[in-house]
C-alpha cells in the first residue's frame, strides 16, 4: 500500500512540474515572460531585465522601456541542464 501511494505522489509531481515547465517553454518561445521562476538576483530598473529561476531551469530576459507601451521584452533565452531550449528575439 505505502509503494503505490509513494509512486502516486511521485507520478503527481512529475505531472505538475511538466506542466510547469511547458507553460514557461510556450512563453518564452512566444516572446513572453514566464510565469513560473523568481528573480535570481536584482533585476534591472528598465522593467525587469535579468537571470530568472525555474524547477530546473533558467530565463534571460532583456527589456527596454517604450514610452507607448511600457515595459517591452526585446529577447528571452532560456536554459536546462546547461543547454539553449528556447530563445526569441524581437
Amino acid at each position: 500500500m505505502k509503494k503505490k501511494t509513494v509512486i502516486i505522489v511521485i507520478s503527481v509531481l512529475v505531472i505538475l512540474w511538466c506542466a510547469v515547465f511547458v507553460t514557461d517553454y510556450v512563453r518564452c518561445s512566444s516572446l513572453k515572460e514566464p510565469l513560473f521562476v523568481i528573480a535570481k538576483g536584482t533585476t534591472a530598473d528598465d522593467g525587469g531585465s535579468g537571470i530568472y529561476q525555474g524547477l530546473g531551469y533558467s530565463v534571460e530576459v532583456e527589456k527596454r522601456i517604450d514610452a507607448e507601451y511600457g515595459a517591452c521584452v526585446t529577447s528571452i533565452k532560456m536554459e536546462a541542464f546547461g543547454r539553449v531550449i528556447a530563445a526569441s528575439i524581437e
